[in-house]
């Protein structure tokens, strides 16, 4: 039945609808929140049946997250630095190229590198970003969603060829393990690419002066949503996923899939574009919003989290992290528990084409594949790996992906105005924010939306 007594409907419970809501009801105003899964969290999502408790998404904390360092604050929930133990144990990952283990002493002359004149002693997860970085265009990096960047706004395939980088090396170096992109490097902006480099600059100061910070939150990160839903105190309903939005003059309507139907004078909307594509809008948006919507790329990452039965690294003498352009991606390994010296979990990422590639497969067929692929690689490896969770993210029907992508053009298409109000409908979440990412992304968009919303409300 229709409700007509909440000023705004918010839909979504990650961080970023969570904070709306606790900041519209803070300022007087009746608010409801809509969550389509049984969990609040979104993309932070903390693995509880895993040894050590391992994040799927929404990893750590740092320095620059002052807006997230403040919500553990004021909703209760502590942040422990967990600096000292990556000091302690940095498990510095082994490299394997075409099914071959190599020394990183040997990488530089090894006829596997592809890379060229001062780069060629790169690792090929470092070499991407270090290219960039040395040779970048622009240096507006905080304004680089600004039209006057615009014609910066090309792939990071287009970029790296400019600067004499061959496909060969961009295939290696880029694309495999690709931290930001969906398929190739074609499908990507290097003004996003640019400005992510400089958001991780600004985590990384203090880091070589001995004062690095890595947070995160006692008993998991997802506890900080969790706090954050029992501030509420209007409805948080779960199951309730929305089907279509529809405004007129007195209001806004939200039909969900479950044939529910709550009303409201505004609607706030958390969910990633992916998402929703898929529900109706009525009347459409303006159409540069309305093609973000469509078009806005994210992140395909599938993970694999493994608990080994035994120190298998320590029979081949190699970290027990490692770095493959094969099926089995990037490895990291997780010491979680009170035993610094103990490996609790491995995770296994799996990105963009590779994701895509395992996720044609049932769940268990992938993981024995990921499995069989890391014992391949390292023998001393094999019957020591049990499979504790799997989780991709552009197959959850409320992530469509992980992190928006831009792809090129799209900035200057649209980044300016895709989170602008429609009517009664507001926008938020990572993928609106322009001036930070991931978690503190999530809340600057917040901090936004909440603006715009009591301006119209009041």
């Amino acid at each position: 039945m229709a409700d007509t007594d909440v000023d705004v409907v918010v839909l979504g419970a990650g961080l970023s609808g969570l904070e709306t809501a606790l900041t519209l009801e803070d300022n007087g105003l009746k608010v409801r929140v809509l969550e389509g899964r049984q969990r609040v969290g979104g993309r932070l999502y903390t693995l509880t049946q895993v040894p050590g408790r391992p994040e799927v998404g929404g990893n750590t904390v740092s320095a620059a997250y002052g807006r997230v360092i403040a919500a553990g604050k004021r909703y209760g929930v502590e942040l422990v630095d967990v600096a000292p133990r990556y000091a302690a144990f940095p498990d510095r990952q082994a490299l394997f190229v075409g099914g071959e283990h190599i020394p990183l002493e040997k990488w530089p002359t090894h006829p596997r590198n592809p890379f060229e004149g001062e780069f060629r002693a790169l690792p090929p997860a470092a070499w991407g970003r270090s290219v960039l970085r040395a040779r970048r265009e622009f240096s507006d990096l905080a304004g680089w969603h600004d039209t006057a960047n615009a014609r910066y706004d090309r792939s990071v395939h287009d970029f790296l060829r400019a600067q004499g980088a061959s496909d060969r090396a961009i295939a290696l170096g880029y694309e495999t393990n690709m931290p930001y992109g969906t398929e190739s490097a074609h499908d990507v902006s290097v003004l996003q690419l640019a400005f992510v480099d400089h958001w991780q600059s600004i985590n990384r100061r203090g880091a070589s002066a001995g004062e690095r910070f890595v947070g995160v939150f006692r008993g998991g990160n997802q506890n900080l949503p969790i706090a954050m839903s029992q501030r509420l105190r209007g409805d948080l309903l779960m199951g309730r996923r929305a089907a279509a939005v529809e405004q007129d003059a007195d209001g806004v309507t939200v039909r969900c899939s479950d044939g529910s139907r709550h009303r409201a004078r505004a609607v706030v909307c958390s969910i990633p574009f992916p998402v929703l594509r898929d529900v109706a809008l009525d009347p459409l948006p303006p159409a540069a919003q309305w093609s973000a919507i469509q078009t806005l790329g994210a992140k395909p990452i599938t993970q694999f989290h493994l608990v080994p039965k035994r120190p298998f690294w320590e029979s081949d003498g190699l970290s027990p992290a490692f770095w493959t352009d094969g099926i089995a991606g990037s490895v990291l390994a997780n010491r979680d528990g009170p035993d610094l010296k103990q490996v609790t979990s491995l995770t296994v990422w799996c990105s963009a084409r590779n994701a895509r590639h395992l996720d044609r497969f049932p769940r268990a067929d992938a993981a024995r594949m990921v499995v069989t692929e890391i014992e391949r690689l390292r023998p001393a490896a094999r019957g020591a790996l049990e499979v504790a969770a799997v989780h991709s993210w552009e197959q959850d029907p409320f992530a469509g992906g992980t992190w928006a992508i831009f792809r090129p053009g799209q900035v200057a298409a649209f980044a300016a105005v895709m989170a602008q109000p429609h009517g009664r409908m507001f926008f938020c979440g990572e993928h609106t924010a322009i001036a930070a990412r991931g978690m503190e992304a999530a809340l600057e968009s917040a901090e936004r939306v909440s603006l715009e919303v009591l301006q119209r409300l009041a």
